[in-house]
C-alpha cells in the first residue's frame, strides 16, 4: 500500500494532496536544475503532501513517519534557491505556506507573534496600522517567517539591527518525536533550530519584535571609480559610524553591470555605469549626521535624491533581471569586508572565461562582514546552460577560499560544510540530530552530506574532499574550458522581449504570487497562482499531457492583477493568463459552472476579506 493510502486512514482533517501533478509543485524551488540532474540524483517527488492547519496534525504526521521511517521535509514558500525543500527520497512535505496567521500584536511591548507560514509583507501591513514596523526582512518579503528562520536570518537593515535571532522573543518548534517545545534564545537548544534548514524539528509559531515606524526614508546613491574605491568608501563609513554614532538602516553595494541592467529594464539610462553604494537612513537627525560626516571626507559624486529613492523602493525586487536571461544563476556567501572587492575581481574574470557578465549586489551586515549575491544570466533552455551550472559552485569555491562562508548548505552547498562549520561543531550538531531525530525522518539526504540513489555512488561527487577538489581544478581550466564552450555553444545574449514561452521561463518562482493570490487563499493550492499556472504553461510548451482537473485550474481567477503588480520580473501575466485560458478552452471548453462555484467560494471566504481589508 502506498504511504499516501495508509495515512488517509488516519488523516482525519489533514488536507492531503497526492496527485502526480500537485507533487510535482513541491518538487522544486525557485532553482532552475535541469530535471534530468534532480532525477538522476534524487526522488524529488514526494510520496504526498499535508497542508496542516494545527500543531496537533503536524505531530500526527510525525507519528506516522517515524512508525515508517518515513522523510519529512519542511516547506515555507519554497523562495530559497539551494535545494533545501527539494525531497532527496520521496517522503512527506509539510508545507506550512497556508499556516500563516497573525495571532497577536502587541502594541505595547511592540511585539508580533505569528503562525509559521506568516508573511513578512503581511505582518507589515498590519504593524504599520499600530505605527510599528518590522526590524529586519529578507529580500524576498513574501517569504515565510519560519522560512528565514531556518535557512538565513540576514537581510535588509541587518547593518543597524543585526541578525533575525536579535529580534526573536520566543519561538515554539515541534521535535521529530512529536515533543512540543518553547524557546528563547536564552535557550541551550535555541540555535540548533536557527539556519539549520529544518534538520531539527518544525518551527511552528514566532514572537518577533518590531520597532516604530521611522518618520522618513533618506537614501543617498554615490558613485565610483571601481569596485576597490567603494568598498574603501563602505570601510570608511563603517569607522565613521563608530566614531559619529550614525545609524544607518542599511548598506548596499551593487557593482556597474547591477545599475547597467536596472537601465536596460527601464529602457533609460537613469544610472551611471559605475559602481553604487546605496546607504538608507529613517529620520532626519541621523540623515543631517551623516551629511556632516560625509562632507568631511571631500568630494563624492552623489546621485540625484529621486534615483536614490527609485533604487531603495526597488529592493524587494532583485530578481526583477532575470527578464533579461531568462534565468539567473547565484552564489551567495558571507566575506570578509577587506575581500571582497579582490574577490569581485576574480569573480567577473572567472565568469568571463565562460562568456557570460557577473553583476554584483551585497548587503554589509556589521563592520566585518558582507553578503554578497554574485549573479549572472543565462539560458536553461540551452546546452551550454549544463556548463553555466558548475560556475556558481566554483564562485562559491572562490569567495571560501577567501575567507567566506556559504550563506546555507541545502544540497547544491551541502559540500561546503567544513566552511561553515568546524569539526566540533559538527560533531555537536551530529550528535544532537541522533538525539533528537534517531530515525533520521526530518529532511535527510542534504546538509550534513548528501545521500542519492543508486546505492549513494552519484552523491559521491558532493563529497567535501571530492567536490572540493574538482572546483580547484575547474577553476584552473577554466580559462580553457569556458573559452572551448564559448566557442561550441556561444557567449550568452541578454533577451529583449518576451513571448509566451520565455515569459514562463523568466518566472522567477519566488512565491510573492501565492502571498497575495485570492485563489490561493481560498483553495490552498498553487496550481491556481501564477506560479501554479506557468508550471501549466510550461507544460503544454513541453508536450507534456495536462488533465481535465489541471486545465479546470487555470480559470480558477480572480484577475484582480495582484500576482502581475507583485511580480519580481515584471511579467505581463494578465497577458499570459489570457493566452492559457484561450488554450486550454480550446482542449476542454469554459468550466462556467465550476467558475461560478469558485467566485461564490471566495466570497463566502472570511479569510479573503480579511486580506482586503488588511491591504486596504
Amino acid at each position: 500500500m502506498k504511504p499516501a493510502d495508509e495515512f488517509k486512514k488516519i488523516a482525519g482533517d489533514i488536507k492531503l494532496l497526492d496527485k502526480t501533478e500537485e507533487r510535482e509543485m513541491y518538487s522544486h524551488d525557485i532553482g532552475d536544475v535541469p530535471a534530468i540532474m534532480t532525477k538522476t540524483f534524487f526522488e524529488i517527488q514526494p510520496d504526498f503532501v499535508v497542508q496542516p492547519k494545527n500543531a496537533e496534525e503536524i505531530k500526527k504526521v510525525l507519528v506516522f513517519a517515524n512508525d515508517r521511517k518515513i522523510p519529512v521535509i519542511p516547506r515555507g514558500a519554497a523562495s530559497w534557491g539551494f535545494g533545501g525543500v527539494i525531497p532527496t527520497n520521496a517522503g512527506i512535505v509539510i508545507d506550512l505556506s497556508p499556516f500563516r496567521k497573525i495571532l497577536y500584536l502587541n502594541k505595547a511591548q511592540k511585539t508580533v507573534t505569528v503562525e509559521a507560514g506568516a508573511r513578512w509583507s503581511d505582518i507589515d501591513i498590519m504593524a504599520k496600522k499600530e505605527g510599528l514596523c518590522l526590524m529586519t526582512y529578507p529580500s524576498s518579503k513574501f517569504s515565510t517567517v519560519a522560512g528565514w528562520i531556518a535557512t538565513g536570518g540576514y537581510g535588509i537593515n541587518s547593518f543597524r539591527y543585526g541578525h533575525l535571532v536579535q529580534q526573536i522573543v520566543s519561538m515554539t518548534v515541534i521535535l521529530p518525536s512529536g515533543e512540543t517545545k518553547k524557546m528563547t534564545p536564552t535557550d541551550p537548544e535555541f540555535m540548533y533550530f536557527v539556519s539549520t534548514e529544518g534538520e531539527f524539528g518544525i518551527i511552528t509559531e514566532v514572537n518577533l519584535k518590531l520597532r516604530d515606524v521611522p518618520e522618513a526614508s533618506y537614501p543617498h546613491l554615490y558613485y565610483f571609480t571601481s569596485d576597490k574605491a567603494a568598498f574603501t568608501f563602505i570601510e570608511s563609513l563603517v569607522e565613521i559610524r563608530k566614531a559619529e554614532a550614525l545609524n544607518p538602516n542599511a548598506l548596499r553595494f551593487l557593482d556597474e553591470n547591477h545599475l547597467s541592467n536596472i537601465n536596460e529594464l527601464m529602457h533609460s539610462a537613469v544610472f551611471k555605469k559605475k559602481p553604487g553604494v546605496l546607504v538608507e537612513f529613517g529620520s532626519t537627525e541621523d540623515d543631517q549626521k551623516f551629511l556632516g560626516a560625509i562632507a568631511k571626507t571631500g568630494d563624492i559624486d552623489e546621485a540625484p535624491r529621486y534615483v536614490a529613492s527609485y533604487l531603495w523602493n526597488e529592493r524587494l525586487f532583485g530578481m526583477k533581471t532575470k527578464r533579461l536571461g531568462p534565468t539567473i544563476l547565484a552564489s551567495e556567501s558571507m566575506i570578509p569586508i577587506a575581500r571582497t572587492a579582490d574577490f569581485i575581481g576574480k569573480a567577473k574574470k572567472l565568469g568571463s572565461s565562460f562568456g557570460v557578465e557577473i553583476f554584483i549586489d551585497c548587503y554589509i551586515l556589521d563592520e566585518k562582514t558582507v553578503l554578497i549575491m554574485t549573479n549572472f544570466l543565462c539560458d536553461s533552455r540551452k546546452l551550454k546552460y549544463y556548463i553555466n551550472l558548475p560556475l556558481t559552485m566554483m564562485l562559491t569555491k572562490t569567495a571560501v577560499s577567501m575567507g567566506a562562508e556559504p550563506y546555507g548548505l541545502g544540497i547544491w552547498n551541502a559540500a561546503f560544510i567544513n566552511y561553515l562549520y568546524s569539526e566540533d561543531k559538527k560533531r555537536v550538531l551530529i550528535a544532537y540530530k541522533a538525539k533528537v531525530d534517531p530515525n533520521n525522518i526530518m529532511n535527510p539526504g542534504k546538509f550534513f552530506g548528501i545521500k542519492s540513489k543508486g546505492m549513494n555512488i552519484p552523491a559521491l561527487v558532493f563529497h567535501p574532499a571530492i567536490f572540493n577538489l574538482s572546483m580547484k581544478i575547474m577553476i584552473m581550466l577554466s580559462p580553457l574550458i569556458g573559452k572551448i564552450a564559448t566557442m561550441l555553444m556561444g557567449e550568452d545574449k541578454k533577451v529583449d522581449s518576451l513571448d509566451f514561452e520565455l515569459t514562463t521561463h523568466a518566472c522567477a518562482k519566488c512565491g510573492n504570487c501565492i502571498a497575495v493570490c485570492p485563489a490561493y487563499l481560498v483553495t490552498k493550492n498553487e496550481e491556481m497562482t501564477a506560479k501554479g499556472k506557468i508550471a501549466l504553461a510550461k507544460k503544454l510548451i513541453e508536450g507534456r499531457e495536462v488533465t481535465q482537473e489541471e486545465a479546470e485550474n487555470a480559470f480558477m481567477c480572480m484577475h484582480c492583477r495582484a500576482c502581475e503588480e507583485i511580480c519580481q520580473t515584471n511579467l505581463e501575466l494578465m497577458m499570459l493568463w489570457d493566452a492559457l485560458e484561450k488554450r486550454m478552452e480550446g482542449k476542454i471548453g469554459r468550466p462556467e459552472e465550476k467558475i461560478s462555484e469558485f467566485l461564490k467560494k471566495v466570497d463566502d471566504n472570511k479569510e479573503y476579506w480579511e486580506m482586503v481589508e488588511r491591504n486596504n
